[in-house]
């Protein structure tokens, strides 16, 4: 099925970013609509969707944006039966919303919206109903998810289950850079905790991270710290690591995607310590996926959907601590059992290749998305 990745950006931010999106362009997978004023996006989505249906059937998988030009479309008559649309949801809307406006480190944010943001949130629910009603299916994370927006709807929806996972072709264990980085950085005696990913978003939880970090310090002395950060936030992680006095234990860097994988390999454990809110319990993170890609257990939360939390028990791939991160001596003992599984060398590969068992191939819920594009679109 002919299919691309389609934009519509507004000019001056196009121009703020031109090399980013000239280089995603070069891939050739992605079509971008420039549009002069972003009060003008809405018309050009109708605009770009009236000369399309007019040549072929289309659908459109609608990801972080708003639905409204295509569903308006749909109701055209003749043209509107030619188009389709499935709506992704990569998290909640009105849980992310109440996340960020309502935020507090601790206890943490509130599950329920508090009497000053109820109308906003009330809201919020009225539009993802109407934009899952007009749908022709949801795209959606996790069972968690599907079930939280069938309660919300009162109706069984059709949906297909895609959470974010890593490539096992690009994405695993090498013991090879695990030595070379760790020779470069001088840290081959060092206990590694790695975190990787922007630092911008309150539920990465920076500041919270970084206090962990640096109590755990003072039990285990020989602790390393790497933060792999976007280009933007090195300033802010490189404050942050200040702050807590973690300077002298901690590497703070960017570096290409291309790159992650083998710092991946040469840490010891992951930090993944967000909040147990329903906005994270519903979602499957990516970077969790990463993390175990590339063999590496993690010390969390537990805040993802049940399907992962699982996997790491079943492996004994983690160390699942309570929100307010303390640092006790059950920490401090699971995490020498951690250590001495890491001293067998299958044991990262291990869980490498359980992961690709059981997320990528004959598993690969990309697999499920190709059926449920196609049945949506009528044709097999």
């Amino acid at each position: 099925m002919p299919s691309w990745i389609l934009s519509f950006i507004p000019e001056p931010l196009y121009q703020e970013h031109r090399f980013r999106y000239d280089e995603i362009l070069s891939a050739g997978f992605t079509k971008i609509i420039r549009v002069p004023h972003e009060n003008l996006i809405n018309r050009a989505v109708l605009k770009f969707f009236v000369k399309e249906t007019l040549r072929h059937k289309v659908l459109v998988h609608v990801l972080r944006t708003d639905p409204e030009p295509v569903i308006r479309l749909r109701k055209w008559p003749l043209l509107g039966r030619r188009i389709k649309y499935v709506l992704e949801y990569e998290g909640d809307i009105p849980f992310e919303f109440l996340y960020h406006a309502a935020y507090l480190e601790s206890p943490g944010p509130p599950s329920s919206p508090p009497p000053e943001l109820k109308p906003v949130y009330d809201n919020l629910l009225r539009i993802q109903k109407f934009h899952v009603q007009e749908a022709d299916g949801l795209v959606l994370m996790s069972h968690e998810q599907i079930a939280l927006l069938e309660t919300r709807i009162g109706i069984s929806i059709r949906a297909c289950r895609l959470p974010t996972l890593a490539d096992p072709n690009r994405v695993g264990f090498d013991g090879n850079q695990r030595k070379k980085i760790r020779n470069d950085l001088g840290i081959e005696d060092r206990l590694v905790l790695i975190y990787t990913g922007n630092v911008i978003s309150k539920w990465q939880r920076l500041d919270a991270m970084c206090r962990f970090v640096a109590q755990l310090s003072e039990r285990v002395p020989k602790l390393w710290f790497i933060l792999l950060v976007r280009i933007d936030d090195l300033h802010l992680a490189g404050e942050a690591v200040q702050k807590y006095g973690l300077e002298n234990r901690s590497t703070v860097q960017f570096v290409d995607t291309d790159k992650v994988p083998d710092y991946l390999s040469a840490a010891d454990v992951a930090l993944f310590l967000r909040h147990l809110h329903p906005m994270n319990l519903i979602v499957s993170s990516g970077k969790l996926g990463e993390y175990l890609a590339a063999g590496l257990p993690i010390i969390t939360t537990g805040a993802n959907s049940e399907i992962f939390n699982q996997f790491i028990r079943n492996m004994h791939a983690g160390i699942f601590v309570d929100d307010s991160l303390p640092v006790n001596d059950e920490l401090i003992e699971e995490l020498e059992k951690m250590q001495e599984r890491g001293r067998n060398p299958g044991w990262r590969s291990g869980i490498s290749q359980k992961t690709a068992e059981q997320f990528a191939g004959k598993n690969d819920p990309f697999r499920a998305y190709t059926s449920f594009i196609f049945e949506t679109m009528g044709a097999r």
